[in-house]
């Protein structure tokens, strides 16, 4: 039934990898089950059909949300609180939340509902790999659960981690977590629509952004213009991008009417290409990887760094 398998070659495909990254890719991807099936003619037809019919019922992101998301992570750490600090408690909960995925332009049902945390699990694992390699300071803006940083943390040991946010229970969370685990993680609150003036990056710093910029829509610029005006080493993001979708493809119009709808992120990755084009910037990787949950493609990667 579940006839179809994501193998190595087709993350080594979606990620745009090198030979040399095949070890690492394997190394992580081995350790799960990443079978799938494809959908017969009416299951698809269902899938579509309820997609429609949920378009317009979606809430639209911004500032207002900020309540909500302190409200979502707080619950997430007080589950790892009660759990005695277990790691495996900041997985969130968004991940999987659907049973059908977008897999290489078409929904799939994979075999075990963990598939979406298991692909990104690899994905990470190769991106810190590929480009986070002999790191000194890493900050993620948006960090949410700070499950990204915990594996960076493992990774790259002696860097100094800051996972900044702007809901205060994750602040809090960031630091009971280098506290309790002795890793060099801390946490500060930041807002995207207020960046923080007193934060400066130093040599080798990297800035990282996993679907959290998505959040701003056409309001990105605020954090892009503060970005550039203190010119990190690197910046790393991994967020929805309309402009990788393809308009003539039902597949994607669908997810382009529910990224629109919700009012996502919007023309950042064009940002970036046009400061390229200026000679202000250098744009090391920007991929579609074609994977996603039901709704959209949140894993589409845009790795970058301003030129000093």
């Amino acid at each position: 039934m579940f006839d179809a398998v994501f193998s190595v070659d087709d993350f080594m495909a979606a990620f745009g990898a090198a030979p040399s990254d095949r070890l690492t890719i394997e190394g992580e991807a081995g350790k799960y089950d990443f079978s799938y099936r494809r959908l017969n003619q009416s299951e698809r037809d269902a899938v579509i059909l309820g997609v429609l019919k949920k378009l317009d019922s979606f809430t639209q992101v911004g500032a207002h949300r900020h309540g909500i998301w302190t409200d979502a992570w707080g619950d997430l750490a007080r589950r790892y609180y009660e759990s005695g600090g277990d790691l495996a408690m900041l997985d969130p909960p968004f991940m999987g939340a659907t049973p059908t995925l977008r897999i290489n332009g078409d929904y799939a049902i994979p075999r075990i509902p963990q598939f979406e945390t298991h692909w990104f699990r690899v994905l990470r694992r190769w991106l810190f790999a590929t480009y986070l390699t002999d790191v000194k300071r890493v900050a993620e803006f948006g960090c949410g659960s700070g499950f990204n940083l915990v594996t960076l943390a493992q990774i790259q040991p002696d860097a100094e981690l800051i996972g900044l946010d702007w809901a205060q229970p994750v602040v809090d969370l960031m630091d009971d977590i280098g506290r309790r685990h002795d890793v060099r993680l801390t946490g500060r609150r930041f807002d995207f629509f207020n960046p923080d003036p007193d934060f400066r990056f130093g040599a080798g710093d990297t800035a990282m952004t996993f679907c959290a910029l998505e959040q701003t829509g056409e309001r990105y610029t605020i954090f892009l213009d503060w970005l550039m005006s203190r010119a990190p080493d690197l910046v790393v993001s991994m967020e929805p991008a309309l402009e990788f979708y393809d308009e003539t493809s039902l597949f994607d119009h669908l997810t382009i009417r529910y990224h629109t709808g919700r009012k996502y992120l919007n023309g950042y990755y064009s940002a970036i290409r046009r400061l390229e084009a200026e000679g202000r910037v250098e744009i090391l990787k920007q991929k579609r990887l074609g994977f996603g949950s039901l709704y959209h493609e949140g894993y589409s990667l845009l790795i970058w760094r301003p030129k000093r």
